[in-house]
């Protein structure tokens, strides 16, 4: 027993599994856990899971329970569930009848979300059934006129919640029912899980949702209150002319004469529920954002309920200012600074207008308002104290010593690479290592060697997990730092002196990328060596399965897999979380215990070998200038030299990528380095520098053929394609199609690089369409592109025409001048 406050959420998100609801879900869920409870999902309502099911046959069932056991399982909660398949023969998935049987009598608190479950008895019977109610107006009515069949379903609830924060207020046109007291809450938002975005600038201001929904139209004292937003929004049609901002709309239920309309009037729309069927593309969808423009519903904005959108709050805690129309909730929350209040087409304008005269302050504002009140610390914790629960600010879930398992790892943007600022504020807080004793440097001790240039909080994540999941192995850290300037040397200095196993070297310049490698190995005093970029992180106990392969004399050069490395060693995760990740790796070990596959050319992010090795071949070549490169050369000269060279399976290293050479880019440089070092590896060995492979990926294999599929659909079987790649040939199979890599070399290879610019870009797209290229094709793969690039997507908008945009195909663009 755990005596924490066990909390059932009964929620709907199978009859309902798009995104938005999807959060919402997990909001109450993880929020009920950080606050010290011990929370569980149960869909028990009877309704039928169809948005699921493809066809009259489907297992429904199955279906729906795959649904929530595969989002419980991401979040920490897979032995936390139930589908009661109540539409159908009443079986029970997840946890058993009898476990469910004793939650029901054990729970603290039952919360029937939306109010979207009848009050069966094994869930009243224990006096702890509350109703919290997403969507006010209705219910209130049918009390008002007491509908029989609302008071029945209302009356075992012990406790009734409502979004209708202006409910009970003068200037609040629901009707007050004694018998039934609602107390007013709102939509919590566990805001680690959403990326602060505030820093970004981005263009469109956009929102999610349906267009029409004609029907629960009510009817109150003669009057006649709509559902349907899109009556509101036909109001605001003129606003993106008014303004001349952009907006754009993602629709569900809309029709194609709708969506012109919409278009003609300078409105951006695309398909809404696309977006909606995944949470992280939902989110980055949001996050990609400028702010969000919304309407309510008819029914909230003139009887002023107080009701505020659960997907407006993650645009706040996105760091996305919001513009949304005046239910009243300004009795409750602020605004004038990250969040605004509209009651005509005139104070929209201005709101808008306002944001863009200073857009950085009330993108900071937004994010400082959802921590402050859509926390989940703000809301549920008195949702929990009206019922009399008192949980204890119980600390988040955290691997031994380390960082909580809710912190994200994907960053908000690359090129450079840059955290999360929670990420950031978390590495910068994490207590420095202490380790007071030396390590026996013996016949299996480790030098793990690490280079450092600026990108302090990736440094300390690195090292701090490097230090924390040595396991059993006696091990060193040797440091060489490369001119840091961003505190990363007053770090190291600390480090070093509290944690006896880290030595450090500050060069005081960037002496190279080699140079500093081959500087730690000639101080390295292990038996092994691994070269570890500053951009990783480790799981537990990573050094016992290198060294197991480094057992095997034949073998020279091993590495693990990664998220992120662009060859081989590549593999498909599905992680974002640093608890994500620990999971990802634990059932990979177990998967694949003992596993490899020969690697061409093993990357230096994570690279070990026995000390007799490196004797043999000698330090890196310092002929690579800064870096890039080098790695290729090092295991050249060990195939050479007769050495096995190994990716191992069983360990899988987080790499965040680019955090040095991601700052090279936007001027160039990083493109004159890899060109420069292209031609001193060619001069050296006599060929030139080949492209990485990749191993088969099912997720890169779908999205290839729905990218084929969409050209042979799109473009005439006789033009040009050129494809957005990085040396994929896979790409360019496009049913007999000329196709041909972009950017690409004077041979017609790929370049091997990107462009340093959107000027160099557009240079050689109009140099690749002078010479017969018609269609320019971006995989979703690369769709990063259009937002790097900035500059050429404006000149492919303003010069040519999208025939396709499709978030599963990618971006397909006809080079001809609009007229032509």
């Amino acid at each position: 027993m755990s005596g924490r406050p066990k909390v059932v959420l009964l929620g709907m998100m199978t009859k309902m599994p798009v995104a938005g609801v999807v959060w919402q879900n997990l909001h109450y869920l993880l929020g009920f856990e950080r606050l010290g409870c011990e929370a569980y999902y149960v869909e028990t309502h009877a309704r039928t899971p169809s948005m699921l099911m493809t066809d009259a046959e489907d297992d429904s069932s199955a279906l729906a329970a795959e649904f929530i056991a595969a989002i419980m399982r991401r979040f920490g909660l897979a032995d936390r569930w139930a589908f009661r398949a109540l539409h159908d023969d009443g079986s029970c998935f997840g946890m058993s009848e009898g476990q469910l049987e004793r939650l029901y009598g054990s729970a603290d608190l039952i919360v029937n979300l939306h109010g979207g479950t009848q009050p069966l008895p094994e869930l009243t019977a224990s006096g702890r059934l509350v109703y919290l109610e997403t969507d006010p107006v209705q219910l209130q009515l049918e009390l008002r006129h007491g509908v029989q069949e609302t008071l029945d379903f209302l009356e075992p609830h012990s406790a009734f919640f409502t979004f209708a924060e202006n409910w009970g207020q003068a200037d609040c046109g629901l009707p007050v029912q004694e018998r039934y007291r609602f107390v007013p809450t709102r939509q919590p938002v566990v805001t680690d899980l959403w990326p602060d975005r505030s820093a970004q600038p981005a263009d469109l201001f956009t929102t999610i949702g349906n267009w029409r929904q004609d029907w629960r139209d009510v009817t109150f004292e003669g009057e006649r209150y709509t559902w349907s937003k899109h009556y509101e929004f036909l109001k605001h049609l003129d606003l993106p002319q008014r303004t001349g901002a952009a907006f754009e709309l993602a629709l569900s239920s809309c029709e194609d004469s709708e969506r012109q309309m919409l278009r003609e009037r300078g409105w951006r729309v695309r398909d809404g529920l696309e977006i909606s069927r995944g949470i992280d593309r939902y989110r980055d969808y949001v996050g990609a954002s400028r702010g969000e423009f919304t309407v309510a519903k008819d029914q909230n904005v003139r009887l002023r309920t107080g009701w505020f959108s659960d997907r407006t709050a993650t645009y706040l805690a996105s760091g996305r200012p919001a513009v949304t129309q005046d239910t009243g909730f300004g009795v409750a929350l602020p605004t004038g600074e990250g969040l605004f209040a509209f009651d005509s087409f005139d104070s929209a304008a201005a709101a808008v207008e306002t944001i863009d005269a200073d857009y950085a302050r009330h993108a900071r504002a937004a994010r400082e308002l959802a921590r402050e009140h859509f926390g989940h610390e703000a809301v549920l914790r008195p949702l929990l104290e009206h019922v009399g629960i008192r949980p204890g600010a119980q600390a988040p879930r955290r691997a031994p010593g380390l960082f909580p398992p809710e912190m994200v790892l994907e960053p908000v943007s690359r090129r450079p690479t840059t955290l999360p600022r929670e990420t950031i504020e978390t590495s910068l807080r994490q207590p420095t290592s202490r380790h007071p004793e030396a390590p026996r440097m013996g016949a299996s001790s480790v030098s793990v060697v690490v280079v450092t240039y600026n990108g302090l909080p990736f440094t300390r994540l690195c090292l701090e997990t490097v230090l924390a999941h040595g396991g059993g192995v006696d091990f060193e850290v040797v440091v060489v730092d490369n001119g840091s300037e961003d505190g990363t040397p007053e770090y190291l200095t600390r480090l070093s002196r509290s944690d006896a196993r880290v030595r450090v070297l500050l060069n005081g310049r960037n002496a190279g990328f080699a140079v500093a490698c081959n500087q730690g190995l000639g101080l390295a005093a292990g038996d092994h060596l691994v070269l570890l970029n500053n951009d990783t992180m480790v799981p537990p106990r990573w050094l016992e399965k290198l060294l197991a392969h480094l057992r095997n004399p034949e073998v020279g050069l091993v590495g693990p897999v990664t998220n992120r490395i662009g060859n081989e060693a590549e593999v498909e995760a599905d992680y974002r979380t640093w608890g994500e990740y620990l999971d990802f790796a634990a059932r990979r070990a177990e998967r694949h215990g003992g596993d490899w596959l020969e690697l061409r050319s093993p990357a230096m992010f994570c690279l070990a070998m026995r000390r007799q090795t490196y004797v043999h071949l000698g330090g890196l070549d310092e002929r690579y200038e800064v870096g890039l490169l080098e790695d290729d050369d090092y295991a050249d000269r060990a195939r050479e030299a007769g050495y096995e060279l190994r990716c191992i399976e069983d360990l899988v290293v987080h790499h965040f990528g680019e955090a040095s050479f991601g700052r090279l880019v936007s001027d160039g440089e990083y493109s004159r380095i890899l060109r420069a070092n292209q031609e001193r590896y060619a001069e050296k060995w006599g060929r030139d520098w080949q492209p990485y492979g990749r191993r088969p990926n099912p997720r890169y294999e779908r999205e290839t053929q729905h990218l084929r599929e969409a050209v042979c659909s799109t473009v005439p079987e006789d033009a040009t394609v050129l494809v957005v790649s990085r040396g994929d040939e896979s790409l360019l199979q496009l049913d007999g199609r000329m196709a041909q890599h972009f950017p690409q070399s004077r041979e017609g290879g790929w370049a091997g690089h990107h462009p340093a610019d959107s000027e160099e870009a557009i240079g050689h797209l109009e140099a690749l369409r002078g010479n017969g290229a018609r269609y320019l094709v971006v995989p979703p793969t690369y769709r990063w592109w259009l937002s790097y690039y900035e500059g050429l997507r404006d000149h492919l908008d303003s010069h040519y025409q999208s025939v396709l945009s499709d978030e599963r195909s990618g971006e397909i663009y006809l080079l001809e001048e609009a007229g032509r």
